[in-house]
This record gives C-alpha cells, sequence and structure tokens, in this order.
C-alpha cells in the first residue's frame, strides 16, 4: 500500500484572506484611534479620565492584534489531526499537548458521525473529533481514508449510528 498522509484542519485559502481581511481592519482602526486621541490632545491641551480608557482599550486591541499575528504564524499550535501510514498525531486545542500513537499500537476504531474514538492495545482511548471539519464530503473522505488504512492494518472498526 502507498504511503499515506492527510492533515485535517488546515486553514483554507478563504478562511485566511478572511483572517487577512480582519487583522488589516483592526490595525487601520487602531490607527485612526491613536490619531484621534493625538487630534484630542492638541485640541484640548488637556487630560481625562476618558483618555485614559480610551487609550487602554487600545492597548487591549492591540494584543489581540499580536496574539493574532502570532497565532498566524505559528499554525502548530492549532488544532489539528495529522494521519500517516505509521501513525496518528493530533493536537485538541490551544493549550493542550500534542498526542501521537502508532497504528500497530490501535486494537478498535470507532468511527461516530462527528468524532474517530481509538482504543489502544494498553486500554488508553483517543478521542478525535472531526467536527471542525465543515464540509460533510471532506468529513466522509476523512473517514474513508481512515477506514482503508484500519483494513490494511487489521484493525477491527465499529461505527455508532448516533
Amino acid at each position: 500500500m502507498q504511503e499515506v498522509h492527510f492533515r485535517l484542519f488546515k486553514v483554507n485559502h478563504a478562511d485566511e484572506l478572511k483572517a487577512k481581511q480582519r487583522t488589516t481592519l483592526m490595525a487601520v482602526l487602531l490607527l485612526l484611534l491613536q490619531l484621534g486621541l493625538f487630534a484630542y490632545l492638541v485640541i484640548t491641551k488637556g487630560f481625562t479620565y476618558s483618555f485614559l480608557g480610551l487609550y487602554l482599550l487600545h492597548l487591549v486591541v492591540f494584543l489581540l492584534l499580536l496574539v493574532r499575528i502570532w497565532f498566524y504564524r505559528h499554525p502548530e499550535f492549532r488544532g489539528h489531526v495529522t494521519v500517516t501510514g505509521q501513525g496518528v498525531r493530533y493536537r485538541t486545542g490551544l493549550f493542550k499537548k500534542e498526542q501521537e500513537f502508532d497504528w500497530a499500537e490501535v486494537d478498535v476504531m470507532r468511527l461516530e458521525p462527528t468524532n474517530v474514538l481509538f482504543i489502544l492495545k494498553n486500554e488508553e482511548q483517543h478521542l478525535v473529533r472531526l467536527s471542525k471539519l465543515r464540509d460533510e464530503a471532506a468529513l466522509k473522505k476523512a473517514k474513508q481514508k481512515l477506514e482503508a488504512i484500519a483494513f490494511h492494518k487489521n484493525i477491527s472498526i465499529t461505527r455508532s449510528a448516533l
């Protein structure tokens, strides 16, 4: 059997474009806010507490912008599922540890409508949520590839009809 490698939850082009547009809009709004605050200081020649509140709001939004840029440059911290011929590697969330196991360790693979549960030979269980796949065709294709790998590796498959 040929080497199988596919990665779920990659950011597609449309989502990436929307994220770039939102980031650019946020940067423009921050620039306009800075210019407005500067004009306010020049015109009134004074300091008020409302100015301090707006400035602190600006800092919070600026920090959110920096976090967004950091996550864009470090996609390895996003949730992902990578399936290869040797095994499965996945991360379920932002601060979650990346999990990895080989196909030789898998005893049973349980297919559910939006999840795949891997039960290992040492009774350890790994639940991989496929609910992030928005496209029904992509979900079906991912399940078919997992079934093909399980069949080739002689792993028993159970299905849940829920």
